[in-house]
C-alpha cells in the first residue's frame, strides 16, 4: 500500500512515469534516469541523455544497445539474469567512458579486458556473477573505490608485472574497499602481496581455503596484520572479514599487535570451523565496536570471558552449535548495546545484576531457551527496547518472555524470527521483507517500465 502511495504521488509531482498499461501516456522525450523491471516495452528511441539505467528480468533488445549511451554514469544489471554477451560488455568498455557505477548479474562469467577503458569508474560490483579470476586492468582504474565480488588473480601474472602492480599501487591507488579475494594455494597470494599498497584500503573480506600451503598463510598473516596495524585514525572505520576453513586457520590469526599505538578497527568478522580461541590481536583493538563470531562447534567460556572486558564493544553476534556454561558478572559488555545469540542448544547462561547495563537488544535465536535464565536477567537492563526470539521457539517460554516484558519498566517489544533460505543463506523474516522492499524501490528514476505480472 505504501508502495503504491509513493508511487502515486511520484507521478502526481511528475518525478516519475509508470508505463505498465497499452494505453500508458508516452515516454518524456528527456529520460535521464531509466529502470526496467521484467518489461519488454516498445523500443526507446532516443536514450542519448540517460545517466542511470537499471534493468531487472527481460527487457526490449534495444535497452542492451550501450552504443546509444552517450552520458551513462550508473549502469546496473545485477538483477538481469538473462544473456549478456561479450559483446554487450565490450560495448559497455568501449563507449561508456563516463561510467561511474557498474555492477552485472549471474549471466557474466568474465571481465574484458578494455574494461582498463572506464578511468572514471569507482565502483564494480560483481557479486552475483560467476567471475573467478579478477583481471590485474581491474586494479590500475585510477579512481576506483569499491570492489565487491569473489575473486581470485590468475596465476601467471609474474614477477615483473607484480612488482609494476604494486609500485603502481602505493603511487595512485585510491581503493578503499576490497569485498574480496580468495587466498587458497601459493599460486593465488597475489592480493595478499598487493595489500599493503593499498594505503586507502578501509574495508577488506577475505576468504581463506583449507588447501593453502605455509607460505600462502604466512603471506596473508603479515598482511592482514599489516593492514589492522594501518587502522590508527579512530575517524575512519576500518573493518576486515574473513571466511576461514582448514587446519591452519587459527595459525593465520596467531599474532600480536604492535605496543604503543592504539588500533581502531572498528569491525571484525570472523568465520571458520577451527577457531577455538580467541586471536590475541583482537583484545588488543582499542576501537572495536562490532564483532561477528561464527563457528560449527561449541563456542568456549574462555572467549566469552575475554569478550566481555572489551570496552569498546557496541555490537556482539555470536554463532554456535551452544555456549559453554557461563557466568557474565557484574560490568562484563560495559556499553554493549546489541546481543545477538545463534545456536542449536542454549546451555546454561547466567547473567547477574550489573552486566550489560547499556544493552538496548537481545536476540535469541535457539528453539529451545530452557537454559537461558533471560527472562529473570531482562530486569537488570534498564535501557532494553527489544528482545528477539526464534519462531519455533515453544509457547510456554514464548509466554514467560512476554510477562517479563510486561513487567520491566521500558515495556521492551517482543519480535520473532523466522529463518529462510535464500540463495544459501539463511535470512531472518524481517531482514526478507526488507530485501523484498529494496528489489522494488525503484523509485528514483524518471521513467519506470513495468510488465504487470
Amino acid at each position: 500500500m505504501m508502495l503504491e502511495f509513493v508511487i502515486r504521488k511520484s507521478m502526481s509531482d511528475n518525478f516519475l512515469t509508470l508505463c505498465n498499461q497499452p494505453s500508458a501516456p508516452p515516454l518524456p522525450s528527456k529520460i535521464r534516469r531509466l529502470t526496467l523491471h521484467h518489461a519488454t516495452p516498445r523500443e526507446v528511441n532516443d536514450l542519448s541523455l540517460v545517466r542511470s539505467l537499471t534493468v531487472s528480468g527481460e527487457t526490449h533488445p534495444s535497452i542492451l544497445d550501450f552504443s546509444k549511451y552517450e552520458l551513462m554514469r550508473v549502469l546496473d544489471l545485477e538483477e538481469y539474469d538473462h544473456q549478456l554477451l561479450d559483446s554487450h560488455l565490450k560495448l559497455v568498455c568501449s563507449n561508456l567512458l563516463l561510467l561511474r557505477y557498474l555492477s552485472l548479474g549471474a549471466a557474466v562469467t568474465a571481465l574484458p579486458r578494455n574494461i582498463k577503458k572506464l578511468q572514471f569508474l569507482e565502483t564494480l560490483d560483481v557479486r552475483r556473477t560467476n567471475i573467478e579470476i579478477l583481471p590485474t586492468q581491474v586494479m590500475e582504474l585510477p579512481f576506483l573505490l569499491h570492489l565487491f565480488g569473489k575473486f581470485k588473480l590468475k596465476q601467471d601474472v609474474g614477477a615483473h608485472r607484480m612488482s609494476k602492480l604494486q609500485a603502481w599501487l602505493s603511487a595512485n591507488s585510491k581503493l578503499e574497499t576490497v569485498a574480496g579475494f580468495v587466498v587458497d594455494s601459493n599460486k593465488s597470494q597475489g592480493f595478499a602481496q598487493l595489500m599493503d599498497h593499498m594505503k586507502h584500503l578501509i574495508k577488506v573480506k577475505i576468504w581463506y581455503d583449507s588447501c593453502a600451503d605455509a607460505s600462502s598463510t604466512s603471506t596473508l598473516s603479515k598482511a592482514i596484520k599489516g593492514f589492522i596495524e594501518r587502522s590508527t585514525n579512530f575517524m575512519t572505520s576500518h573493518a576486515l572479514s574473513l571466511n576461514l576453513s582448514g587446519e591452519r586457520s587459527q595459525d593465520l590469526l596467531n599474532f600480536s599487535l604492535g605496543t604503543g599505538k592504539s588500533y581502531y578497527l572498528c569491525s571484525l568478522k570472523l568465520q571458520g570451523g577451527n577457531i577455538f580461541s580467541l586471536p590475541p590481536f583482537v583484545t588488543m583493538l582499542a576501537g572495536l565496536n562490532k564483532l561477528c563470531l561464527s563457528v560449527t562447534h561449541q563456542l568456549s567460556r574462555d572467549i566469552i570471558a575475554a569478550l566481555s572486558e572489551m570496552r569498546s564493544l557496541k555490537q556482539l553476534k555470536l554463532t554456535a552449535t551452544q555456549l559453554d556454561k557461563h557466568i557474565i558478572g557484574q560490568g562484563a559488555f560495559r556499553i554493549l548495546e546489541d546481543l545477538w545469540i545463534t545456536v542449536e542448544v542454549m546451555t546454561a547462561l547466567d547473567i547477574e545484576d550489573g552486566a550489560l547495563p547499556c544493552l538496548k537488544s537481545l536476540r535469541l535465536l535457539c528453539k529451545n531457551l530452557d537454559g537461558f535464565s533471560g527472562t529473570s536477567a531482562i530486569k537488570y537492563f534498564k535501557r532494553l527496547k527489544e528482545i528477539a526470539l526464534h519462531r519455533e521457539v515453544g509457547g510456554d517460554t514464548k509466554q514467560k518472555w512476554k510477562e517479563a516484558a510486561r513487567k520491566h519498566p521500558r515495556c521492551p517489544k517482543i519480535l520473532q524470527y523466522r529463518l529462510r533460505l535464500a540463495n544459501g543463506k539463511a535470512f531472518s523474516y524481517a531482514a526478507y521483507w526488507l530485501m523484498a522492499i529494496h528489489q522494488h524501490d525503484q523509485l528514483s528514476c524518471e521513467a519506470y517500465l513495468v510488465k504487470t505480472p
